[in-house]
């Protein structure tokens, strides 16, 4: 084994001299004296300098000096010693400009820890005193502290599963001297053992992951199905020229589900009629796909990009759901979206209703509804009366399908947009809450939502 020298016991020893620091007696005049801890194993050099090299310099009190006793292997704790921890671990990115972290992720490791060796550690603790009440003063003071242990922490890396231990008071001796004293001079010396049970660790291996953490291109031929020029699990056909297929890039062989400005990536062998996104083997976590491009990703900044028929894009500024990782919130650039098509000498409506349970009465000229049920479906039968609220002006019957969208001109209501005769793609946006739909395959969408194949969208980090 190489040299390695991590100081791990200079790390116990410094928390228990911290540990006995601070404390202060109060003396004769009422002030507050604080005692200075040390280590007391010095070396002969140091020794020669505090005495000033004369052996007639006394030693000071009040002090307490702190030193190891003894240390032994503790086989009581011994576990499996070829046992060998893995962590990995992610670092938040660093401005390269300012230095400041970043709330965005950095550079990935993988952390091999290797089971430590226990030991029993006992350290001492000599409190020189020049009299019997500093003595009293300083050991009431641990006496308390230490009922019967405290707990240690050598440093704050959370990943040093060997930082926290326990220090237990195990023995004192009272005094050092014999009673009664004659005429000895010796400092009075109370002495204090305590035990802490310690983990001497070898170094840990640390590998900087060796994934690929940026894709340049991945490229896909997505080569069109039928002669209508659709592909597959998308409903509108996409025109490019002559060309039989489209070279796009994807962040991977993954399908993209669009609904109610959620995007949720799908897996591509499980697309069907139904698709059963709450089911975690039919979809994809985010942070998995992210993670390829580590430091990247900034909510409210990174887009996706869907690509419309005419090979435009509708870009979509996106930020991951906070209870859901399966989630990426979608906030759509509305100027990306698709034009409204022109239904009467405009592009939008005032309302989506039903015409069941709304009433318009009275109507304003020149309003526009989109209906969600039919208006009078009984109209021509025998023994028909139709209902009050959609009466014309004359008192004439008005009769409407489900997904018409109609117009009244002050008179009389009409149908703008007749859903039975119509296959054409249209989009209209309703301008109460800013949504654009689309009428495609008899029935209105949101104009974005779908399946979008793994060549019809990308990620822009």
């Amino acid at each position: 084994m190489n040299h390695f020298y991590d100081g791990q016991l200079r790390r116990y020893l410094t928390q228990f001299i911290r540990a006995m620091s601070n404390f202060a007696y109060k003396d004769a005049k009422g002030q507050l004296v604080q005692v200075p801890a040390r280590y007391g194993d010095m070396t002969r050099q140091v020794a020669q300098i505090l005495k000033k090299n004369s052996e007639n310099t006394l030693a000071s009190t009040p002090m307490i000096a702190c030193y190891i006793k003894d240390i032994q292997y503790d086989q009581t704790r011994l576990q499996d010693p070829t046992f060998v921890s893995t962590v990995n671990i992610r670092e938040r990115a660093e401005d390269p400009d300012t230095g400041e972290m970043l709330y965005t992720q950095g550079a990935g490791f993988s952390v091999e820890r290797i089971m430590p060796s226990p030991y029993l550690i006992t350290f001492a603790v000599d409190i020189w005193t020049s009299n019997t009440d500093q003595k009293m003063q300083l050991w009431e003071q641990l006496a308390v502290l230490f009922n019967p242990s405290l707990e240690l922490q050598t440093n704050n890396n959370f990943l040093d599963w060997t930082s926290l231990t326990v220090l237990t008071l195990e023995n004192m001796i009272w005094s050092s001297r014999q009673i009664p004293q004659g005429l000895d001079q010796d400092i009075d010396i109370l002495t204090m053992s305590f035990k802490s049970p310690i983990w001497i660790t070898p170094p840990a291996k640390v590998k900087k992951l060796g994934i690929i953490t940026k894709i340049i291109a991945n490229i896909y031929d997505v080569p069109l199905n039928n002669e209508e020029g659709k592909y597959n699990n998308i409903e509108s056909a996409y025109d490019f020229g002559d060309s039989i297929a489209r070279t796009v890039v994807t962040p991977g062989n993954f399908d993209l589900l669009v609904l109610d400005n959620v995007a949720t990536v799908i897996k591509r062998n499980n697309l069907g009629n139904n698709i059963d996104i709450s089911s975690p083997e039919n979809t994809v976590s985010w942070h998995n796909l992210l993670d390829l491009y580590p430091g990247q990703f900034r909510a409210g900044l990174s887009q996706i990009r869907l690509l419309k028929p005419n090979n435009a894009e509708i870009v979509a500024y996106i930020s991951l759901d906070p209870k859901d990782d399966t989630r990426m919130i979608l906030n759509i650039d509305q100027d990306t979206v698709p034009s409204n098509t022109i239904i009467n000498g405009r592009g939008t409506i005032d309302a989506i209703i039903n015409p069941e349970t709304f009433n318009p009465t009275p109507p304003t000229t020149g309003v526009t509804y989109l209906i969600l049920e039919d208006i009078n479906p009984q109209y021509g039968q025998e023994g028909f009366v139709g209902v009050e609220a959609w009466k014309n002006s004359d008192g004439s019957d008005f009769y409407a399908h489900a997904n018409d969208i109609i117009l009244w001109d002050g008179e009389y209501w009409s149908i703008v947009f007749d859903s039975t005769t119509t296959a054409d793609t249209t989009y209209i946006t309703n301008i109460y809450t800013g949504v654009q739909y689309k009428w495609q395959d008899g029935s209105w969408t949101k104009s974005y939502e779908g399946v979008y194949d793994q060549g019809i969208w990308r990620l822009i980090l």
